[in-house]
């Protein structure tokens, strides 16, 4: 199969006659966006002077191509063209050029820029080799990280053709990205999306990278914007939705944070877990407990939220604000079974203990106080003075009696324990029970 970087390489058409060029602009990492009109650049190809490879070269160049296209041997096409010893200053940055090419179509990139780079520094190919090699060069200097190099070619390539090509504003921005110069994304991410725009296309990349600029320093509500005008243009781009969501939540647009992270999930663009309990977290600050819980449980439930006891506990939380006791005393089970300690396991009975009080499921909270105390809960007063509560509002008296006595023998429940055990036998005597 042809390399895909065979379009890049010398055609056997233009072997014979080139033309001559001007001495190249000053190496500068600045990128002037201000391109010459298409007039300027025809006057600047019909001033250089044609010029033609030597008939030894050319015979080299044409043995080397047909290896590389008939035979698709790169490295023999490379070992041709290495022997060959140019005697004039064209000559030679035809060869780097040609060279050049191969080289990175062999994967050597290293050794293909150095060669390019040469030849576009020599200035001496005609226009359209020239443009191509100083394309190449920047391409090349890009892939190798060499990012300042890249610009400065760039930048060249641009004053050169004077074409808008959004691929090379599009590199532009990334190679200012990598260098940390996030005040100079904006404007090459900009003309990319116009030059992209004017081909009828809508490419993600540069706003992907404009988000990112304002993103870096901290102009957040610049990157909504970008986010805002970017999913008009492309509404399926799933990320966008989640990182709008967050940057609503990052300026502190609560109702917008949720509005859009709603709309995320309803399309079904949200399928990581820090998404997912990012909206759970927004509907719990947004003072709708009932919808934080049941989407928690939903996906704990199929998979895509962790089984941990920090999550089963939220669900809990959620669902008590709620005033779903019951279905909160079931996470408050489940958080208690997973944690690690046997202290934080009792803690969390006595909280399911408590829901079902709340939900008056007095049997169900008595059985989770009493797992409590087998954990060895540390405040067991407390736990007892549940208990009581729990066996009294079944109207098991006896039960009730018997956990308050253990009540009174703690020292910070006595007092209380005192004035319920008179209750609870005025009560049991009403009911006629025999305590």
């Amino acid at each position: 199969m042809m390399h895909k970087k065979l379009t890049t390489l010398i055609s056997a058409s233009v072997l014979c006659t080139v033309m001559a060029a001007a001495p190249a602009p000053a190496a500068s990492q600045e990128i002037n966006y201000n391109l010459p009109s298409a007039e300027q650049v025809e006057a600047a190809k019909q001033s250089r002077r044609n010029q033609t490879v030597s008939e030894r070269v050319g015979r080299r160049l044409m043995t080397a191509l047909d290896l590389y296209t008939e035979e698709e041997d790169t490295k023999g096409a490379i070992a041709i063209l290495v022997e060959i010893d140019p005697s004039s200053e064209f000559d030679t940055a035809y060869v780097n050029r040609f060279l050049g090419n191969l080289y990175a179509a062999d994967g050597q990139e290293r050794k293909a820029y150095e060669l390019v780079k040469r030849a576009a520094d020599a200035d001496v190919l005609g226009h359209a080799d020239q443009a191509l090699v100083l394309k190449l060069t920047a391409d090349l200097a890009l892939q190798l990280e060499e990012y300042r190099n890249a610009l400065t070619y760039y930048g060249k390539w641009l004053q050169f053709t004077g074409e808008a090509d959004p691929d090379v504003f599009l590199r532009i921005a990334n190679a200012y990205y990598e260098l940390k110069q996030f005040d100079k994304i904006v404007r090459p991410a900009d003309l990319a999306i116009e030059a992209f725009e004017s081909e009828g296309e809508v490419n993600k990349n540069p706003y992907v990278l404009k988000v990112a600029a304002f993103y870096e320093t901290e102009q957040y509500k610049e990157a909504i914007k970008v986010l805002e005008v970017g999913l008009n243009k492309l509404p399926t781009e799933k990320v966008w939705w989640s990182q709008l969501g967050m940057l609503y939540m990052l300026t502190e647009n609560i109702d917008k944070a949720l509005q859009t992270l709603e709309i995320a999930y309803l399309a079904g663009y949200m399928d990581k877990e820090s998404q997912i309990k990012a909206m759970i977290q927004l509907y719990a600050n947004s003072q709708i407990p009932y919808k934080a819980a049941t989407l928690m449980v939903k996906h704990l439930d199929a998979g895509d939220i962790e089984k941990t006891a920090r999550n089963y506990q939220s669900a809990a939380s959620s669902f008590e604000q709620a005033r779903e006791y019951v279905r909160a005393a079931e996470m408050y089970g489940l958080s208690a079974n997973l944690q690690e300690s046997q202290s934080e396991k009792a803690e969390f009975f006595r909280r399911q203990g408590n829901a079902y009080l709340r939900g008056e499921e007095y049997m169900k909270a008595a059985d989770a106080y009493m797992k409590a105390l087998d954990q060895g809960i540390a405040e067991p007063g407390r736990v007892y003075m549940s208990l009581t509560e729990a066996y009294f509002y079944e109207n098991n008296f006896r039960e009730a009696l018997k956990y308050v006595q253990e009540a009174k023998k703690h020292r910070d429940q006595r007092r209380n324990a005192t004035s319920w055990e008179q209750y609870i036998r005025q009560k049991a005597s009403n009911r006629g029970v025999s305590l």
